[in-house]
């Protein structure tokens, strides 16, 4: 067990299937909790580990078990304590301390992004495996409507995490607001001079959105351990772009006696350095915000720039030399990803160009 000093008084325990804050005396609390949420005066926070073998629906009958278990075998009274559920790793976790004059937020984070989700869509969902767990410490004493406050400026700093880290939804491609099942607990020691204010341009609401978007990013990264630099297929898949079908649907219309495996292998090939993926990540960013409206004025004639954008690329790749006609670019749907089966189009000229050439 290893043990964290957060303030006088106030100490974080890290177990292998748990989060354990303990003060020494009562903290004012709001949260989400499944155990105790709402606002409440505890002693104990606790986020506890869902083991990956246990019945889902069992969990989902009485999500509380766990925590009156964990309490029950640390001789905690439930009373006193409020308690979350996460299946994320706990050594995963990620906690961010900042102060200012008499202030002092601190946010402890455990980040399982399995199942996250954009806010507002249809979601079909019946397992938890994924949740992104909050604990906010406030050293300070604000008050209620505050504390409430920064409950709001929290949820707000975690979708700011997720979004700097170009997560998204399992259920849409869209940029992930969060998990369906994340939790929150906004604390306060209840301590020094009162606080009115929490929203994200007050001084405390800046501490903990400082601490929040920072922990939350943290242990996602912690919790994945490439994401940062996870390839190109990788982060179109996460859109839901198809990559493999808009290259079937783009060699259909191509007339060219070479085997269409082989074609795909090395256009995957092609995919993988640096140019043409820079190509692709652009056009699958420019098609988001056609699908969403965002337009710039300056475009004008959207069918006229994507017809513009396929003949400039086309000759930049292909340098000019190649006769670049394999491709009766006219059985092709470019309706709902035109710059990216546009971008596709010219990588798949360009290489079917090349290899006649040699």
């Amino acid at each position: 067990m290893e043990v964290y000093e957060l303030s006088k008084g106030i100490k974080l325990f890290l177990q292998d299937d748990a989060l354990i804050v303990s003060s020494e005396n009562e903290m004012i609390t709001v949260s989400s909790a499944v155990h105790n949420g709402g606002f409440r005066q505890a002693k104990f926070l606790l986020n506890v580990h869902v083991p990956e073998d246990y019945n889902q629906f069992l969990l989902h009958k009485n999500p509380e078990h766990l925590v009156l278990k964990k309490l029950s075998e640390l001789n905690l009274p439930p009373e006193q304590s409020v308690g979350m559920i996460t299946a994320a790793d706990m050594k995963n976790f990620s906690m961010v301390t900042k102060c200012t004059d008499d202030l002092r937020v601190s946010a402890i984070a455990t980040a399982g992004c399995s199942n996250s989700e954009t806010a507002g869509e249809p979601i079909n969902a019946f397992l938890m495996p994924g949740t992104i767990n909050i604990m906010v410490i406030i050293h300070g004493q604000p008050t209620e409507s505050c504390l409430l406050q920064a409950f709001t400026t929290a949820v707000e700093a975690k979708t700011a995490g997720l979004v700097d880290l170009d997560v998204r939804s399992k259920y849409s491609g869209d940029l992930a607001t969060g998990t369906i099942t994340d939790s929150l607990i906004v604390a306060s020691t209840n301590i020094g001079s009162k606080v009115r204010f929490s929203g994200p341009a007050s001084k405390l609401g800046k501490l903990v959105g400082y601490c929040t978007r920072e922990a939350v990013k943290n242990s996602v990264i912690k919790q994945s351990s490439v994401y940062l630099n996870r390839p190109l297929l990788e982060r179109l898949a996460e859109r839901q772009l198809p990559i493999d079908d808009f290259l079937n649907e783009i060699l259909g219309a191509c007339s060219t006696g070479l085997e269409r495996e082989k074609i795909k292998m090395g256009i995957f090939a092609e995919l993988k350095k640096p140019f043409p993926a820079l190509i692709l990540m652009m056009a699958a960013s420019m098609d988001d915000n056609v699908r969403k409206g965002l337009i710039p004025k300056e475009f004008r004639n959207l069918d006229e720039l994507v017809m513009q954008f396929k003949e400039n690329l086309l000759k930049i790749i292909c340098n000019n030399k190649h006769n670049c006609n394999n491709i009766q670019v006219e059985k092709i749907d470019f309706e709902m990803h035109p710059f990216l089966k546009s971008a596709l189009v010219c990588i798949t000229e360009a290489f079917l160009s090349q290899h006649k050439q040699s």
